[in-house]
């Protein structure tokens, strides 16, 4: 029966969030289960018409699942050396790569599912696998800046979400992981506008936890701006000790409630 486990999911949780991946040239966990997605040479090929129209009849058919936000369109451009998203993109030319995004945004916003941009601020190149090396975005600023254009077309379709990179950011200082920077937070806000969900990648990954445990990582990414935190599958175990660990760090002052109040509300606003 379509829906039945995120049925019951919802049964369990009340209003959620259910989430995941359909991504044209990588992970599509609803293969076979909705309608095709185009393969990307013809992507490339289609009328922006004919695109959305592909990108809205997977969406109705994952609303229909009770999905309710696509953790999709992937926003990089690959420039050169890249082992953890080679082959993985919507192409290698920004322009292109920006006109996809807008319209798969578009698209599932015609079908009532939600829309991510993934992995902000673009990974253009890498030095290796964030999940399990310490992989270093080595680029200034400057060098950065044109890769954000996917990210801004999105955006001004209406995406709902952006998704952080677990890489670490020479951009920045001192360098960091985007999922618990608050400077690339604040890019992300005050440069390109944007209003709605901020989602980490999973904190407990080799370059975002380096050294430090997994319960400062998840206050500092609240703290750098974060709304909705991920972890893997190996760290399930912990939740409660890490809700607990968030409490504390709001009885003690290190968190403000205002932050606090104001992810859960971003979150809220997407599962609604």
């Amino acid at each position: 029966m379509p829906g039945a486990v995120t049925d019951r999911a919802r049964q369990i949780a009340g209003p959620a969030v259910l989430a995941l991946d359909a991504d044209i040239s990588a992970v599509h966990r609803l293969h076979r289960l909705t309608a095709a997605l185009p393969t990307l040479s013809e992507s490339r090929a289609m009328a922006e018409d004919a695109f959305i129209d592909r990108i809205e009849a997977m969406a109705r058919d994952a609303r229909q699942l009770g999905i309710n936000l696509l953790l999709s369109p992937t926003a990089d451009v690959v420039a050169k050396d890249n082992p953890w998203l080679a082959g993985r993109t919507l192409g290698d030319d920004i322009p292109d790569v920006s006109r996809l995004v807008a319209a798969y945004v578009r698209g599932l916003k015609r079908a009532g599912v939600g829309s991510t941009l993934k992995h902000f601020p673009g990974n253009p190149v890498i030095t290796g696998l964030p999940a399990s090396q310490d992989a270093r975005v080595p680029l200034t600023m400057q060098e950065l800046l044109p890769y954000l254009a996917p990210f801004k077309a999105g955006i001004d379709a209406g995406a709902d979400a952006v998704f952080m990179s677990p890489a670490i950011f020479d951009a920045v200082t001192p360098p960091q992981s985007g999922s618990i920077s608050p400077d690339l937070i604040r890019l992300l806000r005050e440069d390109l506008s944007f209003t709605g969900l901020v989602i980490t990648c999973d904190l407990d990954h080799r370059s975002t936890l380096g050294s430090r445990s997994l319960d400062d990582v998840v206050v500092e990414a609240l703290i750098a701006g974060a709304d909705l935190l991920l972890v893997s599958q190996a760290a399930v175990p912990h939740l409660d000790r890490l809700a607990r660990t968030i409490e504390r760090a709001v009885e003690d002052g290190r968190l403000p409630l205002a932050r606090l109040q104001a992810a859960s509300a971003a979150i809220d606003r997407v599962s609604s």
